[in-house]
């Protein structure tokens, strides 16, 4: 995968290609904090079986409890905090995705309200250029918002034929998607007085409401991008982290024999290290690391989803030629979503149903 591009997988069915994968993997990180203290345990056995230092029944009683308390604390801390860190990932996206489709539900319903008239057509058509190029900028400007470098660049709609001066006040205020929301609100305050919107001012609320729960929901994004996991959690995490790898050679080495101890060692090192950069990596969803959102595709499809609805098929529904004895069969087909001529009609149905008028026969 290119660099920066989410880590995107198929598991297949048994799901083991999974162990080979490394882009976008925490088990490598997890193996660096392992190796050292399977080699320290290993080196502690080994004095151990010299009798370089010994210790009792009682010694060794004491060592089981601690390792099985600490380890389990270590367990309950870090699940803890993987499970806020990924539903802090997951509420980023939902969130991002119903902000695009309030947004998308605003521009169609515009697109929708436009005036059909063909002595309109040349204004209706600049309102609706306009419209599609602020509607580009405006997701972008989202993304923009939420992710940690504010300047990230995102692919949009080319500007070209806006005002320059609009542009430049744009590139300077720090409140980019408020105001070109409010450009668009008042965009389409102005075309429904100069008559390119045509349809009456209650039905137009519509889109002034799916753009306003757009940007609310914008709001409740940037609240998981500015208030970051609470610091006096995550510093007591790691620092129990850190105790317990130091612990863990000492206790293992007087509870087991070397190779057990070593391999011990090695695996409940890596397993927690695990959880704790699991956790590292999805709390904060917005960047452009392997595991974060795939906010660039995002910003791509929601510009490719904008063009279908400029096209003029997009904008009128289909001409239908009725068959009245055709098509009172209602017959049903198979389709792969594209409506072309490899439709594979089904087999016949054991039984039809004639509709006239709304009732079936």
């Amino acid at each position: 995968p290119r660099f920066g591009a989410m880590r995107f997988y198929i598991s297949g069915k048994w799901g083991f290609s999974l162990i080979w994968g490394y882009y976008g993997s925490v088990l490598p990180l997890a193996v660096v904090m392992a190796i050292p203290n399977a080699v320290a345990t290993f080196a502690l056995c080994t004095l151990n079986e010299a009798e370089v230092y010994t210790q009792d029944a009682d010694t060794t009683n004491t060592a089981w409890g601690i390792l099985g308390v600490f380890s389990s604390c270590m367990f309950f801390v870090l699940n803890f905090r993987s499970r806020i860190a990924y539903n802090r990932w997951w509420e980023g996206g939902t969130l991002l995705q119903q902000t695009r489709g309030e947004w998308f539900n605003g521009f169609s319903s515009l697109i929708a309200f436009c005036n059909p008239a063909p002595d309109m057509s040349k204004k209706v058509e600049e309102f609706q250029h306009l419209l599609v190029r602020l509607m580009s900028m405006l997701y972008c400007c989202a993304l923009q918002q939420v992710s940690p470098d504010r300047d990230r660049p995102f692919e949009i709609l080319s500007p070209d034929g806006v005002d320059p001066d609009s542009l430049r006040m744009l590139a300077i205020t720090t409140d980019k998607v408020e105001v070109i929301l409010q450009w668009i609100q008042r965009l389409i305050t102005l075309s429904m007085q100069n008559g390119v919107i045509v349809v009456a001012p209650p039905v137009v609320t519509r889109a002034y409401q799916e753009l306003s729960r757009g940007i609310v929901n914008l709001q409740n994004a940037r609240k998981i991008a500015d208030f970051p996991f609470p610091f006096p959690f995550a510093q007591a995490s790691i620092v129990m982290l850190c105790l317990h790898w130091g612990v863990v050679p000492v206790l293992c080495s007087m509870l087991l024999s070397r190779l057990l101890a070593t391999m011990v060692a090695f695996v409940v090192i890596c397993f927690l290290w695990c959880q704790n950069f699991i956790a590292l990596q999805l709390e904060s969803p917005f960047g452009s690391a392997p595991n974060d959102l795939p906010m660039q595709q995002m910003q791509m499809d929601w510009n490719n989803s904008l063009r279908a609805l400029m096209n003029p098929h997009a904008q009128r529904p289909p001409r239908f030629s009725f068959d009245r004895e055709r098509h009172r069969q209602l017959t049903v087909m198979m389709s792969d979503g594209t409506l072309s001529d490899g439709t594979q009609p089904m087999e016949p149905m054991r039984r039809s149903a004639v509709y006239v008028n709304g009732q079936g026969t």
